[in-house]
């Protein structure tokens, strides 16, 4: 058979195939959902992490230089989910999407956000404009500087593995890694964007301190093809 009957025939036996879908209290890997029918249910909070204004990077600084933030960027926030628990699951560019399960996972999720926006602010910047002769006299001259959004929403999710043999991943379908998604490119509000359910599930300690409300109330947004109720925070939680 030539291209197009291989293809139609795999795209077919795709549609006619059922899921085998189970619900998961791990988070699953590539190598624990099947190609042909695997399929999880889990009940997660999803985490986007997204570098802000990576074209205009694009257009101030070399290739390697632009390469050497976003890696320093990545390895931070990945440092950073992982510390808190997340499981890093996805790297889209400057993007990087972590999962979080259990009881507490929203609260997890923020705390991991709000120490990401620490982390880019008080490491990554500094570190840049340390040792990075590029980075420092873009910094003088336009105050250019390495910033992020992270959105956070919770929810049930399908994942099921999208490709072909020894070029798959996984993807998760649900309105919680959608919204989380689109909440990262929300331009409205602080570095850490929340849906309503989130901030339904926060703790005191993820939502006030010394009595002052650490989030802005948006109200009903527009998401992406929907409206969504929008919370955005500009603190951060430092390391010790």
């Amino acid at each position: 058979m030539g291209f197009k009957d291989d293809c139609m025939t795999a795209v077919r036996d795709i549609i006619k195939t059922d899921f085998n879908a189970r619900w998961a209290k791990v988070v699953p890997t590539t190598d624990t959902v099947a190609q042909k029918d695997g399929a999880v249910y889990l009940d997660a909070a999803y985490l986007y992490a997204d570098m802000a204004d990576s074209t205009g990077m694009a257009a101030k600084f070399t290739a390697q230089d632009a390469a050497k933030i976003i890696r320093a960027y990545l390895h931070a926030v990945s440092r950073v989910l992982r510390d808190r628990g997340g499981e890093i699951r996805s790297f889209d560019g400057d993007r990087v999407m972590a999962i979080f399960i259990g009881d507490d996972a929203a609260n997890q999720a923020t705390d991991a956000a709000l120490r990401i926006t620490s982390v880019v602010g008080d490491i990554v910047h500094d570190q840049l404009l340390t040792y990075s002769d590029a980075y420092y006299d873009e910094w003088i001259r336009s105050s250019w500087r390495v910033r992020h959004r992270t959105g956070i929403d919770v929810g049930t999710a399908l994942i099921v593995r999208a490709g072909v043999r020894g070029n798959s991943d996984l993807v998760s379908i649900g309105d919680a890694p959608n919204i989380a998604a689109k909440l990262s490119d929300f331009k409205g509000g602080g570095t850490t964007i929340i849906s309503d359910r989130v901030w339904d599930q926060l703790s005191m300690k993820n939502s006030f301190k010394n009595e002052e409300c650490m989030w802005k109330f948006h109200g009903e947004v527009q998401i992406g093809s929907r409206k969504e109720t929008v919370c955005s925070s500009t603190w951060k939680r430092p390391y010790a």
